[in-house]
């Protein structure tokens, strides 16, 4: 939805064709023709009215010109400084900021910082303008309409809350064993369906396999998984053997090459390990060459119902701070979260490749000793892949299991959550789950 906000500007009822006084300071006299001067506060939020969305490129644009942001996704940094509210650089610059590169003709641009907050100082003559909002595969836009003439003050305006309106189109294939579902309906993408926790009334596609995704449904000359801008990939897969197949393969490259996004969860890694094998070291066939993917299977090694106290990079620690999590703070006392929920055998990452341009967002010890990424992310072309070795839930089909993972659940009630489910009324989130949130806006 577009909302028309008002800038109020001085001696906005005399004739904008001739000099005018300023009202605060009656003998300065004011040209029409200066640009107004307006400073805009606001936030973005997502689908949910109460989740920040962080480090999202924010613009504005006369509308009349209606501008895109460049379709160019910059190269993540992660640097302490990428957390505060800044300025980015517009197309024609050769530098590029942390959030994006706004169009050549922006009028004003910045980063919206850990709380959604942002700042936008706009010099601008134009009246009517659009803000515009960009973050991985998702957007929105408000209407503002500026007015004045030309007074030499500054208008300072906190516009409403943004929330996020417009969908991308979004895929996710079930899993036995995760349901990055849950994640997105606790986003505001679907609602849950108390009585058996299947997801209802979503803004996204749900599959129960990979079957259909490489061939060509509605005959429009691409495999169905072109007509998504971000495929979910559950842990537990219905059927991995398309990986074998040199053709899918080489469809999924070209896919995320051309602007796709893709989120694997754990046992589901060989999505990744198969078809950019250059950029992970995961566990097992140390013999293989980097860039040759490894045998499938081999890094499912990981012990189960662990618990690590993990590391994570400083914008996510940051944008952990401004949320809250099941039981208050999502951060340990010691800047740490606990990660917890892993699945017997889950596949473990040795490393990255650092020859390559891979992000850890949370690392951690595992149970044999060994520091190892627990979730990364990396460009390709001009798309995105992330991976995590942990996930929402242990068990796709179990509402009453999630909610005993996350410790919304007490543990004496679970059998009673299992007899009837709508007795669980509050479904809060754990640090984990706000991690996966994180990772959603991070595609």
């Amino acid at each position: 939805m577009m909302t028309s906000l008002a800038l109020v500007g001085c001696n906005d009822d005399n004739d904008s064709t001739s000099n005018q006084t300023n009202p605060e300071n009656p003998g300065e006299v004011v040209d029409p023709a200066q640009p107004n001067q307006n400073t805009v506060y606001g936030k973005l939020l997502s689908y949910d009215g109460q989740t920040p969305i962080a480090n999202a490129l924010v613009y504005a644009v006369a509308s009349a010109e209606g501008a895109n942001v460049s379709s160019h996704i910059a190269a993540s940094t992660y640097s302490a400084s990428s957390i505060q509210t800044m300025t980015v650089k517009s197309a024609d610059s050769t530098t590029d900021a942390d959030c994006g590169i706004a169009p050549a003709n922006s009028l004003a641009s910045t980063c919206t910082d850990t709380d959604g907050s942002y700042r936008l100082d706009l010099e601008t003559s134009t009246n009517e303008l659009q803000v515009q909002f960009k973050k991985g595969a998702f957007s929105a836009e408000q209407e503002l309409t500026l007015s004045g003439t030309g007074s030499s003050t500054t208008e300072i305006t906190q516009l409403e809350d943004t929330v996020l309106t417009e969908v991308p189109k979004m895929l996710v294939i079930e899993g036995a064993y995760d349901s990055i579902e849950l994640i997105l309906a606790k986003l505001g993408l679907a609602d849950v369906d108390a009585a058996d926790g299947d997801i209802i009334d979503s803004k996204f596609d749900i599959w129960e396999s990979t079957d259909n995704l490489f061939v060509d449904s509605n005959n429009d000359g691409q495999a169905n998984i072109f007509d998504y801008e971000v495929v979910f990939f559950n842990c537990g897969l219905d059927d991995e053997s398309w990986l074998m197949d040199d053709d899918k393969r080489q469809m999924l490259k070209e896919y995320v090459d051309g602007g796709g996004r893709i989120y694997v969860s754990d046992l589901a890694y060989d999505v990744v390990e198969q078809t950019f094998p250059e950029y992970i070291d995961y566990y097992g066939s140390d013999e293989t060459p980097t860039n040759q993917p490894e045998e499938d299977g081999s890094a499912t090694t990981g012990e189960d119902s662990i618990t690590i106290r993990s590391n994570i990079e400083p914008t996510l620690k940051s944008w952990l701070e401004e949320v809250t999590c099941t039981q208050g703070d999502c951060l340990n006392t010691d800047g740490t979260v606990t990660i917890d929920g892993f699945a017997s055998g889950w596949a473990r990452m040795n490393g990255v490749n650092s020859s390559e341009n891979v992000d850890v967002y949370v690392s951690g010890q595992d149970s044999d000793g060994t520091m190892r990424p627990l979730t990364v992310g990396f460009n390709y072309g001009s798309g995105r892949v992330t991976y995590t070795s942990y996930h929402n839930e242990e068990g796709g089909d179990s509402y009453c299991y999630s909610l005993l993972l996350d410790e919304t659940l007490d543990p004496e009630d679970y059998i009673a959550c299992l007899e009837d489910p709508t007795e669980v009324t509050s479904i809060q989130i754990s640090a984990q789950q706000r991690i996966l949130q994180y990772l959603v806006f991070e595609l």
